[in-house]
């Protein structure tokens, strides 16, 4: 049994798809900002009247072939209300940008992927926002096993009270979910 870490595009296709679904089951019209679009797997059955999907990877799939992190402040998040934050691991510095962004709509719905284990770093932003950096260097693995508390803590106080999501448990700690901005 390997403990490495591998990046596997949706792993777990039905779930995702299946959470997405649930998601917008109640909204009339579904446009969708896709921050980590890969080969468009997850929305491509699933009815949209606006789709935006972005990728670091060219020939993925119908993209703007970007480094998302490079082009997010100048999207235009009003024009969508649901956003798609599927990545690797948890993506607090993207987060942080979007619960801050005075663009983004009440209502808007964010769909959020949250995946770690104690060999998964956290991100400097999450370590500055509970102030543990300095002690994240002597023992990383047991603030690595506790990502997922903070990802759920962090939403908290960026006014999130509420959020949906169902979870597996193997070697990693994954978790599929959404909220909803109010």
């Amino acid at each position: 049994m390997s403990r490495q870490s591998t990046k596997t595009d949706n792993k777990s296709i039905a779930n995702k798809i299946f959470i997405r679904k649930e998601a917008i089951k109640d909204l009339k019209e579904v446009k969708v900002l896709d921050l980590f679009a890969g080969r468009n797997v997850l929305w491509s059955n699933i009815h949209t009247d606006k789709y935006f999907g972005i990728d670091i990877e060219e020939h993925k799939g119908q993209n703007l072939n970007a480094d998302t992190r490079e082009v997010f402040d100048t999207l235009d998040l009003s024009a969508f209300n649901v956003i798609d934050c599927d990545s690797y691991g948890i993506a607090f510095d993207l987060y942080k940008k979007l619960l801050t962004r005075k663009d983004l709509k009440k209502g808007t719905i964010i769909l959020y992927t949250a995946i770690t284990n104690e060999f998964t770093k956290i991100q400097n932003v999450a370590k500055k926002e509970f102030n543990f950096r300095h002690f994240y260097e002597k023992a990383p693995s047991l603030f690595n096993a506790r990502a997922i508390e903070f990802f759920y803590e962090f939403l908290a106080l960026n006014g999130i009270d509420e959020v949906f999501y169902y979870a597996i448990r193997d070697h990693f700690d994954k978790h599929y979910g959404y909220f909803i901005v109010k």
